[in-house]
């Protein structure tokens, strides 16, 4: 199992507030606020998901999360 190094774990405490609000913190780029596109690669053997989330307006708004399968 192999990660590229700027991928971070998921964790659910960085979520605040009511749904909406969860939803704009998941949804929308941090730096311009346009909507982000979503990729995912799953490894079921290893039990995670790798996804990449870019903004195709500003490009600033890339990050890259695991999100573990239970």
């Amino acid at each position: 199992m192999s990660f590229d190094g700027d991928y971070k774990f998921e964790f659910y405490e960085k979520y605040y507030g009511n749904a909406e609000q969860v939803k704009k913190i998941i949804d929308d780029c941090k730096t311009c606020g346009a909507k982000l596109v979503f990729s995912h690669l799953p490894d079921y053997k290893n039990l995670i998901i790798q996804e990449t989330a870019r903004c195709l307006e500003c490009c600033n708004g890339n990050r890259k999360i695991i999100h573990t399968l239970n």
